[in-house]
């Protein structure tokens, strides 16, 4: 089979370049690079965050998910993080330095698991 030389060309005349920059700025943009490390008696999230500080910060758990955001310019940072298994969302402690945001909680309990016998 041979191959088309025009195969190679751009089919929509170049009317689309940089549409994936224009995405990213509709939708927030690239989310933080985040670690989920889960160990015996807690899961700890680590989440790299330059140029945000603790007072940009706002974080919420449901047990199941963490979400991050971050009120920062130009673009505000947001993102959530399904947790390999459920916590105790009152647990939660986090810390903020040099651009790292480290969340740790307890493991909980399934909420569904209503102890049928």
């Amino acid at each position: 089979m041979r191959r088309n030389p025009d195969d190679d060309k751009d089919p929509f005349g170049g009317g689309f370049n940089g549409i994936e920059d224009l995405l990213a700025g509709m939708t927030g943009g690239d989310e933080p690079p985040v670690d989920v490390h889960e160990y015996d008696d807690e899961i700890r999230v680590v989440a790299e965050l330059p140029d945000v500080t603790a007072d940009d910060m706002e974080i919420q758990c449901d047990g199941r998910t963490v979400a991050i955001y971050a009120a920062v310019k130009p673009r505000p940072v947001m993102t959530r993080v399904n947790l390999p298994s459920y916590v105790n969302e009152q647990s939660l402690h986090w810390s903020l330095n040099n651009g790292i945001l480290e969340i740790t909680m307890d493991h909980g309990t399934d909420p569904a698991n209503i102890g049928f016998h």
